[in-house]
């Protein structure tokens, strides 16, 4: 099945080998340490808190702090998109994470766009007339000042042409704070970026409609407690905002309890457009592949609902019309029969 994953961390997504390799040549691990063992520790759990989550990425950030380290991880990840079957990624972070050891802000960021370039490459190498894209959507972090937002936003507009898509507010949900984010967000909005917020993951539905109203989202970041406010889910689908459900990762976090309980149904009977994606590939073990497949296992999807969460995937993309329409086509052309199953 062909897709875009439209919410992936690039620090969350690291392959097992490289956190390995990584990590060892920190020193933090000795060359005769067990590496899958190494990387399982590190892995998200069910049940864990959006917190406890959160903590588990000092570690994979403490590793990306030189150009060559965020090259060939962005690099790895669309290559790994590629091979699941995604053919449009947008992979987020925050360069303001990576300048512990005297990259700056352009640095970093540059750094993961030429990797996700070079991923693009080569993943097409052998398939020279098929398609993929990338694109960096860059994050500012719950608890920055608006000079710091200022800043991020300043950036992701002067690269919008090498790369970057959007931008992001992404965090510790207990600091959200929209008001004091607004100015950057409409600056980042008029220059013509995308607009996604994480919301509705750790905290309540009035997070995700402050989201709408006060931050201008284009997109939502889980968004799971809309369903617990009718007049949410009405605010979503009325002003067609795309929900990026990310089913292990909820679990994970605690977003829901099971994934048979996940409002991935409600949202979509609501008329809430929704997009499946993998947040974090590395941590949740997942793929977006897998995720379509626990939709329709564990989360009581049916294949109509899951192909609809496909074209949903293009058409909320961060690019232009004409590559949206573009990516719709391909992957409709990929469903097949399941576009006419029942819902």
């Amino acid at each position: 099945m062909l897709a875009s994953d439209l919410h992936v961390h690039l620090d969350g997504s690291l392959r097992d080998e490289t956190l390995v390799a990584l990590s060892r040549d920190a020193g933090l691990i000795p060359a005769t340490a067990d590496a899958e063992e190494f990387a399982r520790s590190l892995r998200f759990r069910p049940g864990m808190s959006l917190s406890s989550c959160l903590s588990r990425f000092d570690m994979t950030v403490g590793l990306l702090q030189t150009r060559r380290a965020l090259e060939r991880v962005a690099r790895e990840l669309v290559c790994d998109c590629y091979l699941d079957g995604v053919r449009h990624a947008e992979i987020r972070f925050s360069p303001a994470l990576h300048t512990r050891e005297g990259l700056s802000l352009v640095d970093a960021l540059t750094a993961v766009l030429r990797g996700a370039e070079q991923g693009v490459g080569e993943a097409l190498a052998s398939a020279p007339t098929d398609r993929m894209s990338a694109r960096v959507v860059v994050s500012v972090l719950e608890g920055m000042s608006e000079e710091e937002a200022d800043a991020l936003v300043d950036l992701a507009i002067g690269l919008a042409d090498s790369g970057v898509a959007g931008v992001d507010l992404a965090g510790d949900e207990a600091l959200f704070d929209p008001a004091r984010y607004a100015r950057p967000f409409a600056r980042a909005a008029e220059a013509g970026l995308g607009v996604t917020v994480h919301a509705g993951e750790g905290g309540d539905a009035g997070n995700v409609a402050a989201a709408v109203e006060l931050l201008g989202a284009d997109r939502i970041g889980h968004g799971v407690s809309a369903a617990s406010d009718p007049g949410t889910m009405s605010l979503l689908a009325d002003r067609n905002i795309t929900v990026e459900v990310c089913l292990s990762s909820n679990l994970h976090t605690g977003a829901v309890e099971s994934l048979g309980t996940h409002p991935l149904r409600r949202l979509v009977d609501a008329g809430v457009p929704v997009a499946l994606a993998t947040d974090n590939r590395f941590f949740s073990a997942t793929s977006l592949s897998r995720e379509y497949e626990l939709a329709i296992r564990e989360a009581g999807a049916s294949r109509e609902l899951v192909a609809q969460s496909v074209l949903t995937s293009a058409d909320a993309a961060f690019l232009p019309e004409d590559d949206r329409a573009a990516l719709r086509e391909l992957y409709h052309s990929s469903l097949g029969p399941a576009r006419s199953e029942p819902h």
